[in-house]
């Protein structure tokens, strides 16, 4: 497969895709950097295209990648590394970014899952926290994840480099609460609800069906998601700390639940 040049309406698209509300029109994800772009192909996803320059060459999993973008299928434009560095979101650009059909799903799809575990995030405003709870669902085996209403939105290119990809592995709903309560109700699906001032996790024993909703990083849970939890739950800090970050906290919850749980199946 021969490189091409990038076109305008590619460069125009990529600018697009870098905001909120280009993203849903055009139903597309940024993807950038080696590890990302990896684990989207990995996970079968829908590349349109590719973008690289000679910087991708610099390191092993770089030019691994580089070969499985030159194998037949897809449809990859080579340009220089200044060229990449202004179409690029960050400030040290790897070598690639592509573009790939966003994998996002609705409720009455992730049902056909059948989720037992579920990671509800409510709230959260910074792209690289909810990235990372995104990540730590995919390495601990939640099953799905929900972005409820008011959150950053989880295909921002920040948050998806925060992810790592695992976006693309793990199922991703957005819903409105008004819809996310119903729903994990009729699929028997408990809420608990991360509460510093909660019980400590360590002595909690979580069913088989749990959603670990965590909140707002200032503000934490809306009031509705409290009242519809039968749980909160905290981790204890013995040190001087007087809380962790949203992204930090959530997956140490999600890891001790997941690990707990483990045990007792």
């Amino acid at each position: 497969m021969g490189m091409r040049m990038l076109s305008k309406n590619r460069r125009q698209l990529i600018e697009r895709l870098k905001t909120r509300k280009g993203r849903p029109r055009e139903g597309l994800v940024l993807v950038e950097g080696v590890r990302s772009s990896a684990e989207a192909l990995a996970a079968g996803a829908d590349l349109r295209f590719a973008v690289r320059s000679p910087r991708l060459l610099d390191t092993e999993a770089g030019r691994t990648l580089a070969s499985a973008l030159e194998a037949p299928g897809p449809d990859t434009v080579a340009v220089d590394d200044t060229d990449l560095a202004e179409l690029s979101d960050t400030e040290h650009p790897q070598g690639v970014l592509c573009v790939c059909a966003e994998p996002s799903l609705d409720l009455a799809r992730l049902r056909e899952g059948n989720p037992a575990t579920v990671l509800l995030l409510d709230g959260l405003q910074d792209p690289g926290n909810l990235g990372t709870l995104i990540r730590a669902a995919r390495a601990f085996g939640v099953d799905a994840v929900i972005v409820l209403d008011g959150s950053v939105d989880p295909w921002n290119p920040k948050a998806v480099r925060a992810a790592a990809g695992a976006g693309f592995h793990t199922p991703i709903a957005r819903a409105t609460w008004a819809d996310a309560w119903p729903w994990l109700e009729e699929q028997h699906i408990e809420i608990l609800a991360s509460d510093p001032a909660g019980e400590d996790v360590r002595s909690f024993q979580p069913g088989e069906c749990w959603a670990l909703a965590v909140g707002n990083e200032g503000a934490g849970l809306r009031a509705d998601v409290v009242s519809a939890s039968t749980k909160r739950i905290a981790i204890p800090m013995p040190g001087r700390a007087e809380s962790l970050n949203a992204g930090v906290a959530g997956s140490i919850l999600l890891y001790s639940l997941l690990t707990r749980g483990s045990v007792s199946r």
